[in-house]
């Protein structure tokens, strides 16, 4: 009889422990479902608040999300990349949002970010590689396919520009900006009539479109030589990229304007990718405007240039390149400062 109750009290507590272990499990599966709805709640509010610049807010919800249950997530890593990202300190938002991608490789939204900071940090080939990359999670973004293709263009590397970018307006056909920068592109492959097509649709759609205005007299210089026309589109002087500098000093040097001219054309004159032509013309321009002591000047300064072809002018390319892409790219998140 002992031995019948040792037997039915060892199973009665096994059935217990049993219970307990599903009970716990039970409770557990409810605590993690309770804290990713509550973390996708969260995640929108504070994906909205850095949209729209509320930082105050996307702080406050951030605090919401501390305790350890919300750190397995990967988006609690992206969303602490995304308010690093905001406070611009890249590195530590770099190192969240690669934890986001180890627990989650398919997060669009973090590969897209990520390729961002590259892009801030100047460093083109590796948001490059990042956002296509992005574009393997997402084909379908027109916004995605924009920023790779600008990524393109400012490596120089064109056909794969066009190639990007007229994905990008497949998938948002009046997408201005990804006309500006197939403009661009064509451009420098020194194919002006498509680049003034796109121009033209974009100044249909939007007469005011000041870059591709300064952009459209570039191309009717290159094709009719007409300097006042081309000035018919010049919007405002101190906006002009420094290919676009060089075009509309020469316009203005043409209809006898020399002290405009020279104010366009100094800080190309005076930068280490100047060439022959620009150095000589702004010569002219110093001699015409009677500047004769800032002529000598200039004369003695371009006698000791000798790296127009050197690292340093390159890398001066480059980083105005750089500036004129971060001004261009499709920014989701707006900074705080």
């Amino acid at each position: 009889m002992k031995i019948k109750y040792k037997f039915i009290f060892t199973l009665l507590f096994f059935a217990t422990f049993q219970y307990n272990l599903i009970a716990d499990a039970e409770d557990q599966e409810s605590i993690e479902i309770s804290a990713k709805i509550e973390i996708e709640k969260v995640s929108r509010n504070i994906i909205n608040a850095l949209r729209y610049g509320k930082f105050g807010l996307a702080d406050a919800e951030w605090k919401k999300i501390q305790s350890d249950v919300y750190k397995s997530f990967a988006e609690y890593d992206y969303l602490n990349g995304s308010l690093l990202y905001s406070r611009m300190e890249w590195q530590e938002a770099k190192e969240s949002l690669n934890r986001t991608l180890k627990k989650e490789p398919n997060h669009e939204a973090a590969s897209f970010l990520l390729g961002m900071i590259y892009a801030q940090e100047d460093s083109w080939s590796e948001a490059k590689e990042t956002w296509l990359e992005t574009n393997q999670i997402s084909p379908y973004n027109p916004f995605y396919h924009y920023n790779l293709g600008l990524a393109y263009y400012i490596l120089k590397d064109y056909n794969n520009a066009i190639t990007s970018l007229s994905k990008s307006l497949e998938y948002k056909a009046n997408y201005n900006e990804a006309k500006l920068i197939l403009a661009k592109t064509y451009l420098e492959l020194n194919q002006v009539e498509k680049a003034k097509s796109e121009l033209t649709t974009i100044l249909e759609q939007d007469p005011k479109h000041m870059l591709a205005s300064h952009l459209m007299g570039r191309v009717v210089y290159l094709l009719e030589k007409d300097p006042k026309k081309s000035l018919s589109f010049l919007k405002n002087p101190r906006a002009l990229g420094w290919r676009e500098k060089k075009v509309y000093a020469r316009c203005f040097f043409e209809m006898r304007k020399w002290r405009e001219a020279e104010n366009l054309l100094r800080p190309i004159a005076y930068s280490p990718f100047a060439d022959e032509y620009d150095q000589s013309f702004y010569l002219n321009l110093l001699l015409n405007l009677g500047f004769d002591e800032r002529a000598n000047d200039f004369f003695h300064f371009i006698q000791k240039q000798s790296q127009n072809e050197s690292k340093i002018a390159e890398a001066y390319r480059m980083l105005l390149s750089s500036r004129e892409g971060k001004d261009l790219l499709y920014h989701y998140f707006k900074l705080r400062y």
